[in-house]
């Protein structure tokens, strides 16, 4: 929690491997050979949590527990409760539990055994689901799945619950394993299959879904990433529905349509640019003006893209040209955007619990390793190859009191709302990316969630998602290798970036960041809230907002970066032209000199956000508060938490 923290954990680990060193060489050769104590730490740092963590623990929490906590006065109360949405309506809020178990050992599931089991609880889930739902149980014991690549677990059924057994105090006795890797790198590898996937049957792992440009014109996109395919710009698109007729305000429940007589219980509101400068993205944005790094944001206009795409729930049909939304509108339904609606389908009441999730990964991980590390395979088998749990296309749903293991990506939702995820431990080897909110994924709780291992994206996300809260996240890895809050924008061309989030209560966290491709840029949109965050690893006097892609480059570095991208081109092309080489670098640094900003002004690419009692050493003093409302610095707020409580409360 200081400058000493760092010195003290790397001497004690530096004391207790040179002491079991020279334990083990005395033992083994009579101290005649040499001991490799930076193999040993090696092995100690990555499976090994001793000592320091736990005293990291305890200062987090006697540091969120303190009765200092400022009260709000009231009139900021009120004047908050006018720019903060309502998180209330985040989480599962309707479960049904069912009394059918389905035991695996009753189908010949047996832990213990070395033989690939995946077909046969395949076969049991898909049973479970036809006859309408159950629990799907394992008692304790180690279960081994995916040991083809490419095979996982699929729930492409409602009401299927996936649980593990506890002991009398909630430890977990049942630990599920999979051996393979599940990456597709022919098409979006980012969309890979996870270990356990929801809505397989509705969405493809390698399918975006949502609404297309109605003018589309660009059909090929290129990742950032060196090690990935672009994308061809395809979409599921979900079926048209009825139009809206009337405009509703921000807050309202009621969508006034041309015809609600085919309207399903799921919805997706969608808005569209209808002025070829991008009336509707630069009013999400809240820019006047798009930058011309911003490739995707240019095409809306030009594109008539939909921007704002919106998963909601119909909470009731109230007459042939009205429909009641289950929570209110996040933003003004404005007739000059053309509003229209559309069904989707979504699979309901999705529990998976009380498991222990380990993998066979071997942890050689390194960030979009290609070309200096792996081959592209290798490389994307690290980056998306070792995931756990992906609830896609899912409403009401619950992930909870679980372990996960050794994995890559432990958590994506996507597609999907009002999933919670609650009461998770991750650890293990570091990865790319820990919890992602993916694409259409709205009014989604994390809960009460530590992270033991690094992540190179920690916690956040890209596309239209809105209304998600998370709240309780703890990063104690021991090895203090700082993360970041993490955005990457829109995530495909007709989308736009996040909005409306909540993140609260959160501590070990470092910067706010924006990251991935500098055409998906800006990586989030307006009104996203940062409440109560105790930041670490931050450097006394830096910024708390930070995009990388605007990250200055000056000198040796610029010139070795832009050399650099051009051997990486000749790799990744398979095509050598001393021409080309230096027409790479020459558009490398024209890049690089046209988006270096001033770190201290990359505050300017998160519009309208809010950072409401933050504990920090990063420089906030110099942020302009008509861009990032700050209050309470130095201050944790009361009420404590906002989520499920705070508007409620407040006056007026």
């Amino acid at each position: 929690m200081n400058t000493l923290t760092p010195f003290v954990s790397w001497t004690f680990r530096f004391a207790y491997v040179g002491l079991i060193s020279y334990l083990i060489s005395s033992m083994a050769y009579g101290n005649r050979m040499p001991f490799f104590p930076f193999v040993l730490m090696g092995v100690y740092l990555r499976n090994v949590t001793f000592g320091i963590p736990h005293k990291k623990d305890l200062c987090l929490e006697y540091l969120f527990s303190r009765k200092t906590e400022k009260v709000i006065p009231e009139q900021d109360a009120v004047d908050y409760c006018g720019e903060i949405p309502d998180f209330s309506y985040a989480g599962c809020k309707r479960n049904t539990d069912t009394q059918i178990v389905f035991n695996v050992k009753d189908y010949g599931i047996l832990p213990g055994t070395n033989e690939d089991l995946t077909s046969k609880v395949q076969d049991l889930i898909n049973k479970v689901g036809r006859e309408g739902g159950g629990h799907v149980f394992f008692p304790k014991g180690r279960y081994l799945f995916n040991k083809s690549r490419g095979n996982f677990l699929q729930i492409n059924y409602s009401n299927i619950h996936i649980e593990g057994e506890t002991d009398s105090n909630g430890h977990l006795l049942t630990e599920l394993v999979s051996c393979g890797p599940t990456s597709c790198g022919k098409k979006n590898p980012w969309l890979s299959p996870f270990f356990i996937t929801t809505g397989e049957a509705l969405q493809p792992s390698n399918e975006f879904f949502g609404l297309q440009f109605r003018k589309r014109k660009i059909g090929f996109s290129q990742s950032n990433s060196l090690s990935d395919p672009g994308s061809d710009g395809s979409i599921l698109t979900p079926e048209y529905c009825t139009s809206v007729i009337e405009e509703s305000p921000k807050g309202s429940r009621l969508l006034r349509v041309a015809d609600s007589s085919k309207v399903g219980r799921y919805i997706m509101l969608g808005l569209y640019n209808t002025s070829l400068d991008g009336n509707l993205i630069k009013d999400i944005l809240g820019v006047e003006k798009l930058r011309p790094e911003w490739k995707t944001a240019l095409r809306a206009g030009v594109e008539e893209a939909p921007s704002y795409q919106w998963l909601v729930e119909v909470n009731r049909i109230v007459d042939g040209n009205t429909i009641e939304l289950a929570r209110p509108l996040l933003r003004s339904c404005d007739m000059v955007y053309e509003p229209a609606v559309f069904n989707v389908a979504m699979l309901e009441n999705i529990t998976i619990g009380n498991l222990r999730l380990n993998s066979k990964w071997n942890g050689m991980f390194r960030h979009h390793g290609f070309p200096l590390y792996y081959s592209i395979a290798e490389s994307q088998e690290m980056d998306y190859g070792w995931n756990a749990i992906n609830m896609k296309r899912v409403a009401h749903a619950k992930v909870y009191n679980l372990e996960i293991v050794n994995f890559t990506n432990p958590i994506y939702v996507l597609d999907s709302r009002n999933v919670t995820i609650k009461d998770i431990s991750v650890s293990g080897y570091d990865g790319h990316q820990g919890i992602k909110i993916y694409q259409h994924a709205c009014d989604c709780l994390f809960q009460n969630i530590a992270f033991y291992n690094h992540f190179a994206d920690m916690l956040g996300g890209e596309g239209n998602a809105y209304g998600n809260v998370f709240s309780g996240i703890r990063y104690l890895n021991p090895s203090f290798h700082p993360v970041d809050f993490d955005f990457h924008g829109f995530g495909e061309g007709p989308m736009s970036p996040p909005s409306d989030n909540l993140f609260e209560c959160v501590t070990g966290f470092r910067c706010i960041k924006s990251a991935g491709a500098l055409y998906n840029l800006p990586s989030c949109a307006q009104n996203n809230i940062w409440w109560n965050i105790i930041t670490e690893g931050e450097r006394k006097g830096g910024p708390l907002f930070y995009a990388m892609t605007y990250r200055e480059k000056k000198g040796v570095l610029r010139l070795v970066t832009a050399i650099g991208f051009a051997v990486a081109m000749i790799q990744k092309n398979r095509i050598f032209s001393f021409k080309t080489f230096v027409e790479n670098i020459r558009a490398k640094l024209n890049d690089i000199d046209r988006t270096g900003i001033e770190a201290k002004q990359h505050y300017m690419f998160f519009k309208n956000s809010h950072v409401i009692g933050v504990k920090t050493a990063n420089d906030i003093d110099g942020l302009d508060d008509k861009t990032v409302k700050v209050s309470h610095v130095g201050e944790t707020c009361r009420p404590f938490s906002i989520y499920g409580q705070y508007l409620q409360h407040v006056p007026g």
